[in-house]
């Protein structure tokens, strides 16, 4: 009897051990089961995150734009986006998190192109290579990932061919965004391994074809201008342009009947292009092209070829700006100095491509300015041009003259324009001298003695510098020959 309970107790306690292993086995089946089913579950939101991302990229080469963003939230966090374009449908990007699963995101190599890449974790990225072991332009496929037998599996051609990226453990990674962020009127999508694409918002685009146009425009009514006031026209009236309540520009009325518009400038990372006389050389009164960067003491030429360049109206000198999205997305200003024929990359003094952005705070920094009683002052950056409200100072007098050598020679000259305070100078050079004798405020004569050393074949030049009494000063020049 003893035997027999002692057998029955040894049948329970092997009956109840077993149960207990069975349990524990169904425990961790089951646990495992989850795992992948969890991970299972994931595979669509993974499929459709790495489809939207070959959209994303794809917005790289075409010109789209973000219109809005909004935020996804759950419980007061915000785990994903919604992306709406200007010429596509809105996209919905979720937050990724580091994870042992594999995440397919793309990278730029060093072509500068966007490749697929693969990666189990942040920061251990490889790029993905077809059959032949050449990557995969993030452009050309939409890579596709699903589970099978316990192991990761990719295609990049449609499911035709499917690639091991091995066992499906570890806690279930969803996508390839970290986060984006908003700067200077780009939305930044920054990926989990640190990189980041950039794609321009329709308002900043708009507002940077805006400033070029507006810049453009008023670098050749610049051009007019100067050329015009040098013969002779000058200021009549100026009214302001009025847009929403705000002055926005000036459209400046000249004596020739024609009228120029002027628009205000606003602060963004485009240089400013003006034009300046040259004060070392005080003779000439030419403007030329002047160029300023955001971080430049002050203006300084523009040169094509070694050379500053005029503002005038020859054929293809004039500086014109422009708007050209680079390889990574990013919009940076060209210019051209050609009037528009070719542009090329604006280049920082250490060779670095100027990106186009506006600032948050946009302030004034072209525009006319110190409306006076004789001129109008045109400032574009810190260049200034002096408009005159009057008719401009004219000089009656030979343009060349014969002498011999120990000779004195009277010249008379009238002046029309100007204010009655006039004075003129003039200079000489290779032993000639001379002096002004004034009748009136506006006539007289000028004496030219020549030296003993003035001989045939030879020549001289007189500067005579004229000030107008308004703050402005001419200069005319007389050639000497010899001869009687």
């Amino acid at each position: 009897m003893k035997r027999r309970l002692s057998s029955i107790l040894t049948a329970i306690v092997l009956v109840l051990s077993l149960t207990g292993c069975f349990n524990q086995l169904e425990n961790e089946l089951g646990h495992l089961s989850r795992r992948i089913k969890a991970m299972e579950d994931n595979l669509v939101l993974m499929n459709e995150n790495i489809s939207t991302l070959h959209n994303l990229v794809n917005k790289l080469n075409s010109y789209d734009f973000v219109t809005k963003i909004t935020r996804i939230y759950d419980n007061y966090e915000v785990i994903g986006y919604t992306i709406s374009f200007s010429n596509s449908p809105s996209i919905t990007i979720y937050n990724g998190k580091d994870a042992q699963t594999p995440i397919i995101s793309v990278k730029k190599a060093e072509d500068g192109i966007f490749y697929w890449v693969v990666s189990y974790s942040v920061g251990h990225e490889e790029f993905i290579t077809n059959n032949v072991g050449q990557r995969i332009p993030a452009v050309a496929v939409t890579p596709k990932i699903k589970i099978e037998n316990g192991y990761w599996m990719v295609t990049y051609d449609g499911g035709i061919v499917w690639h091991n990226l091995g066992k499906a453990t570890g806690s279930a990674g969803t996508s390839f965004i970290k986060n984006i962020t908003e700067n200077d009127g780009y939305v930044r999508f920054n990926f989990l391994d640190g990189t980041h694409i950039s794609i321009p918002t329709l308002e900043a685009y708009d507002k940077l074809n805006d400033i070029v146009n507006k810049t453009n425009s008023n670098l050749a009514s610049l051009e007019e201008l100067v050329n015009l006031v040098s013969q002779g026209v000058y200021a009549k009236e100026i009214k302001p342009i009025i847009e929403k309540k705000d002055t926005i520009g000036y459209n400046l009325y000249l004596s020739d009947n024609t009228v120029m518009t002027f628009y205000n400038g606003v602060a963004t990372t485009l240089p400013t292009i003006g034009a300046a006389q040259d004060l070392a050389n005080p003779l000439d009164t030419n403007y030329y092209w002047t160029i300023k960067h955001e971080n430049d003491q002050e203006a300084r030429w523009i040169l094509v070829g070694g050379k500053k360049v005029r503002v005038t109206p020859q054929a293809g000198t004039m500086p014109m700006v422009g708007l050209k999205k680079h390889i990574d997305g990013v919009y940076y200003w060209t210019i051209s100095y050609d009037s528009g024929k070719n542009y090329t990359w604006l280049l920082t003094d250490d060779g670095d491509k100027v990106p186009a952005a506006i600032p948050e705070i946009n302030l004034i920094i072209t525009a006319i300015t110190n409306i006076g009683v004789n001129y109008i002052e045109l400032t574009m950056g810190d260049q200034k041009v002096l408009i005159p409200r009057y008719a401009p100072l004219t000089i009656n007098i030979p343009t060349s003259c014969n002498m011999l050598a120990s000779s004195t020679l009277s010249i008379g000259y009238t002046i029309t324009g100007g204010s009655d305070n006039l004075d003129l100078l003039p200079v000489t050079q290779d032993g000639f001298y001379a002096r002004v004798i004034k009748t009136t405020a506006k006539t007289g004569t000028l004496k030219i003695y020549s030296p003993a050393t003035f001989a045939a074949g030879m020549e001289s030049e007189l500067v005579l510098l004229i000030s107008d009494g308004l703050g402005s000063l001419k200069n005319f020049t007389i050639t000497i020959k010899y001869g009687s």
